[in-house]
Order: structure tokens, then C-alpha cells, then sequence
């Protein structure tokens, strides 16, 4: 009766806002519906994560240009960025297609002032609820004067310094970069940036290399993906651009392959069909986008994608300078494809640990203890795990894979050793330590997870995720699928409090605004890829346990003594213990499962004092 009344709710819940409240609300339930139904539960979760295209989306601000139509589509105000794109508005005569109430979708104007068309997000009033439009476009909302909102891509210095920063270009190669976008020809991109054609070959040259570009397409789309925030394309994106500008499936496809970096051929190849084949449709879509070249046909795949994120976010989120502001870097990979998002706080100086987070979260993580770790001398660098945040996901086993990226993260930050903190994938932080033994040092964990066969809860709404993920590891996949597509920084928050119910010390800790916020941006981030994360808890559940060390004395493992998800003792201490042979464990008094947040100085003092045993 139980799984059924849980059930019966979340479907109703699920039809208007995020369900992902009722697992903390309804614990019982949830657990009874995973143990009585499984099947009808799976049902549900594939109902609630289908409904929703997109997932969560933390934008720029100053990234989209804003306007308002009425419901014939004729555009009544803008703002200042979308004026200064399109012209002025009354001149214009500008339109978009109609829409259709409570539906955002992607429309387009004809032309903007250079003569190229420009996709644009049209929503009414609920749809663009969270979208990042100005006041008086959101006011015209609001009192009724216009009927649909309208939102481009159009980035503005803020978004440009992002990618700058990401990617460590100099001031010459961001303002090549900019202008190679903007003009999507790099002879004409040299011209506007004022600068030699020789030059501007060499700084583009300097810059793909810097992100790990292969082609000036993959440099274009990488820039404009960092400028936008952070944001996931939506899985229907191909059928989206074809009938944004009226190609078929195959010509939507060619268009996105070639401005994904892929060459003719490897678009041929990918998509079954011969290099002629490739050639002529590409004729056809650069026509229908009014584009030239490879390079300006990216540019509008960009805007496609970043719109598209948008429109179909199951929550957005506006950055108001946290993003601007991160220490943001984005690592290519030496080993496999792709890039790896790093959060390097600095300073240089300072000796590097590396932060391994629990596997709801991603690269945010507090000030107060960033600035507490530095007080130590000690360097914090966090990175977005494989399929996590902005790091792209490599498929397979996520213990090598956590271990190449480690060492391509320190590489490419000039750090030869680091010492590691592990708040959460403590197996996996040891596994690479013992892999990479000349350049991990020691570390600390805390409060590491024991083994599946060692880790009997099942209660609560925490035991209920793991009845899921240890359990029935068939269900995980749907569970997923809803947390990536139906969460909110609400649910986030929600969540993580009820996680710590039992726990008075952390839910005080969790009474703090600010760092609550961190805490939502964080959880915000790994809701953002969830690949990361199921590979991680299939790996657990299928038993991955961590690679041994010889010697464990230069580690430590630090517990609340009234942590309300493990107790480190009997044999899931001794299994840590086994794991690293003579290492020193730290009970806290009066410490529950965020101790970096209830005892960061202490934490940091414990991690100075592995750099020290592991240098002595």
C-alpha cells in the first residue's frame, strides 16, 4: 500500500515541477516501491525523465541578448545588446515565427546587421520564467504589452574572458579568437582584429593548440560553449536544426559533424554515407545557413546548441559572477579524447592538493575552507571528474580513467607531486595514488565509503539509493535519467539536508546561504553530466574496490564521530586500514558527514600534516 501511495504522488508531482523532493519527503515510500515495484517504479522514472528534453543550465548573463514580440511575432522591445546586433527594431520590421504557449522553441530572424541569420530561444512568460532577460524585457512580459520573449546568443566580454581564462589564452589570441567568430574567416578575422595574416595563423595556431583543437572549428565551438556557462545539448538537437532551417535529418547531421571538428571523411564514415555524399548535402547547408565557410557554419551550430540547452533546461540558473569569477581551466586530454574542467585556486606557490568530491557533486566547493587550505600553504585543485560538470566522459572503468586524468591535470598545471583530499570515490582516490606513487604523496579521507558488501544500510532516503545502486543496478540507469532531467537547485538543497537529517551539527552548517549556494552549484554541475556518476556507482556496486598502497603512513583518515551515513569501524575500518597499511586515523568530536565545512581548519591542519610525514 506503501509503494503504491508513493507511486500514485510522484506521478501526479512529477506532471508540474521537479519529483525529486519526494525521496526525501517519503523515504519509506520509496523504499517500499524499490522493494515491492520495482517495474512500476522504472515506468515512472522513464515517464518523469521523458517529459523533459533538456537538463539543468547555469548561463552567462551577459551571454544572451533579449527581446519581446507579440503574438504575430512582430518584435516590440529589446534590449541594448539585441538592438546593437539586429539594428533598430523599428526600422526592422523584424519577426519570428509564432510559438506556442508554454512551449519554448528555437525560431529565427532573417538577418542580423552583417547579413547572417541568427537563431533565436522564443518562450511566453512561463517558458521564460528563468531565462536571463533584461527588466524591460521582462517587465513588457508582465504587464502584458508583448506575448513571447525572445533570447540570442550573443556574448559579451565577461563570457569571452571565460573562455579566455579556461584555456590560458593571451590577450591577442582572445581577441583573434573573438573576431575569428565574429567574421568566421580567419583573413578577415586578422583584418578586424588589425593584426598581420601571418600573425593571426600563428595566435590561431597557439590557440587551438592551447585547447586542443584540431581544427579551427573545434576552437570556435569549444569558446562558445564556455561562454555560454554551463550548458548540455538537448538529444533531439539534429532534429531541432534541420527544422530550424528546413534541412532533412541526414543534412542536419552533416552540418553538425563537420562543425563538431570532423573532416569529409570522418563524417562519411560516422554517418554510413560516401565522402560525395557528404560534399553535396554540405552545399545545401551552407546555403540554408547562410553561411561561407566551416568555421561561420560552427558558429551558428554554437548559438543552435547554446539556445537549445536553454530553451529546454529542466532549471536554469543565471551565474551573477561565480562562473566569471572561478578559477576555471580546461585541460585536453593526452590519453583519450577530450577535455577535463579544473578549478585551480592557487597559489602557485603553494604545495597542490587535489580535491576528490563526493559523487553528487562537482568542482564548487566552499571559500571558507579554499581560504583555509591556502592558510596551510597548500594549493586546492578540484576537477570535474570523467562525465561530471564540463569534463567530457570516456567510457569504461572510471579507476583508470580517474588516474590518467589526474596525471594530465597536474602535467598541465606544472605540479610534479600533489598530495590528495578525499571527501568522496575514496577508492578511487587511492587507486590512483597507487598507480602514480612518484606524484601522490599521502592524503586524506574523509569519512570513506566502505565496500558494497561491507555497507548494509538500506533506510532512509540515502539506504533507498543504495538499494537502487547496489541492488538493483537495472533501475539505477532510470533513476539517473530523472536526476539529470528533473532537478532543481531546490531539490539539490532539499536533498542534501534531509541526507544529514540526524545530523545537528550538519544542518547547521547547512543553514548558511552561501554555502548552500556552493553546494547547489556544485550539485548543479554534476546533474549537468550524470555519466560520471553512474559509472561510478555501477563500478561500486559490481564490487571495484581500491588498489592497496605498500605503505599508508603517510595518510590519514578523518571521521565525525556522529556522521549520520558511515561509522568508521568494525570491519569497514579494518578494510581501510588493510587498504593503507599504518595509516593514522583522526576521530572528530562532534563531527557529521561535512566536515570540511563544520571542521575546516582542522581538516586543513591534518593535511599540512601529511604534506609534512610525506616529505620527512
Amino acid at each position: 500500500m506503501r509503494a503504491a501511495r508513493f507511486l500514485d504522488r510522484f506521478r501526479k508531482v512529477e506532471r508540474e515541477t521537479s519529483p525529486l523532493f519526494l525521496f526525501a519527503e517519503d523515504s519509506e515510500g520509496f523504499e517500499a516501491a524499490i522493494a515491492d515495484n520495482p517495474e512500476e517504479l522504472a515506468k515512472a522514472f522513464d515517464t518523469a525523465a521523458a517529459r523533459v528534453e533538456g537538463y539543468i543550465a547555469e548561463v552567462m548573463p551577459g551571454s544572451f541578448a533579449s527581446a519581446a514580440c507579440d503574438a504575430s511575432g512582430m518584435i516590440l522591445i529589446a534590449d541594448d545588446s539585441f538592438r546593437a546586433w539586429l539594428g533598430p527594431i523599428e526600422a526592422s520590421g523584424a519577426m519570428v515565427r509564432p510559438v506556442a504557449e508554454g512551449t519554448p522553441r528555437l525560431s529565427m530572424i532573417a538577418q542580423d546587421r552583417s547579413g547572417r541569420p541568427v537563431a533565436i530561444a522564443a518562450g511566453d512568460s512561463r517558458a521564460a520564467a528563468t531565462w536571463p532577460l533584461s527588466a524591460e524585457v521582462r517587465a513588457a512580459l508582465g504587464n502584458g504589452q508583448a506575448r513571447y520573449a525572445l533570447v540570442a546568443f550573443r556574448p559579451d566580454s565577461a563570457g569571452w574572458l571565460r573562455a579566455a581564462r579556461a584555456h590560458g589564452f593571451t590577450r591577442s589570441e582572445a581577441r583573434l579568437v573573438s573576431a575569428l567568430i565574429q567574421q568566421g574567416d580567419l583573413r578577415a578575422a586578422a583584418g578586424r582584429a588589425e593584426i598581420a595574416y601571418e600573425t593571426a595563423r600563428k595566435l590561431v595556431a597557439s590557440a587551438m593548440a592551447k585547447c586542443g583543437a584540431a581544427r579551427q572549428t573545434d576552437l570556435v565551438r569549444e569558446a562558445m560553449r564556455l561562454a555560454a556557462g554551463d550548458l548540455r545539448t538537448p538529444v533531439n538537437v539534429d532534429r531541432l536544426f534541420a527544422d530550424l532551417f528546413d534541412l532533412t535529418l541526414r543534412q542536419a547531421r552533416v552540418a553538425r559533424g563537420i562543425a563538431s571538428g570532423g573532416t569529409r571523411a570522418q563524417v562519411a564514415n560516422a554517418m554510413r554515407i560516401s565522402e560525395h555524399a557528404v560534399k553535396s548535402e554540405l552545399k545545401i547547408v551552407f546555403v540554408a545557413c547562410g553561411v561561407e565557410t566551416a568555421v561561420d557554419l560552427t558558429r551558428i551550430v554554437a548559438e543552435v546548441d547554446a539556445l537549445a540547452g536553454l530553451a529546454s533546461a529542466c532549471d536554469v540558473a543565471l551565474n551573477h559572477g561565480q562562473a566569471s569569477e572561478e578559477p576555471l581551466r580546461i585541460v585536453a586530454r593526452s590519453w583519450a579524447a577530450g577535455q577535463i574542467a579544473v578549478a585551480d585556486h592557487g597559489p602557485a606557490k603553494g604545495f597542490p592538493v587535489v580535491i576528490f568530491q563526493v559523487n553528487t557533486m562537482s568542482r564548487s566547493i566552499s571559500l571558507r575552507f579554499i581560504a583555509q587550505l591556502q592558510a596551510q600553504g597548500l594549493r586546492p585543485i578540484i576537477f570535474d571528474r570523467s562525465g561530471y560538470g564540463l569534463t567530457d566522459h570516456v567510457e569504461g572503468d572510471p579507476y583508470r580513467t580517474v588516474t590518467h586524468d589526474l596525471a594530465d591535470v597536474l602535467d598541465a598545471l606544472g605540479c610534479p607531486a600533489a598530495i590528495l583530499l578525499s571527501r568522496g570515490f575514496a577508492s578511487g582516490a587511492v587507486t590512483a595514488a597507487a598507480a602514480l606513487p612518484e606524484r601522490i604523496l599521502g592524503g586524506v579521507l574523509l569519512g570513506p565509503d566502505p565496500p558494497v558488501e561491507l555497507d548494509p544500510m538500506r533506510s532512509g532516503m540515502m539506504g533507498a539509493g543504495r538499494a537502487i545502486f547496489y541492488d538493483r543496478p537495472w533501475l539505477a540507469e532510470a533513476l539517473v535519467r530523472v536526476m539529470a532531467r528533473r532537478t532543481s537547485s531546490d531539490s539539490i538543497a532539499r536533498l542534501m539536508r534531509e541526507s544529514v537529517a540526524d545530523s545537528p551539527i550538519d544542518l547547521a552548517a547547512l543553514d548558511d546561504p552561501q554555502e548552500m549556494a556552493i553546494i547547489a552549484r556544485s550539485g548543479r554541475q554534476a546533474a549537468l553530466g550524470m555519466r560520471g556518476f553512474l559509472s561510478e556507482v555501477l563500478a561500486q556496486s559490481s564490487g571495484a574496490r581500491a588498489v592497496s598502497l605498500p605503505d599508508g603512513s603517510a595518510w590519514t583518515i578523518a571521521y565525525g564521530l556522529d556522521d549520520p551515513l558511515y561509522r568508521f569501524e568494525g570491519a569497514a575500518a579494518e578494510h581501510w586500514k588493510a587498504v593503507l597499511p599504518g595509516v593514522a586515523t583522526a576521530p572528530i568530536e562532534k563531527g557529521g558527514r561535512f566536515l570540511h565545512l563544520t571542521h575546516g581548519e582542522t581538516i586543513a591542519r591534518l593535511c599540512a600534516e601529511v604534506l609534512g610525514r610525506a616529505i620527512s
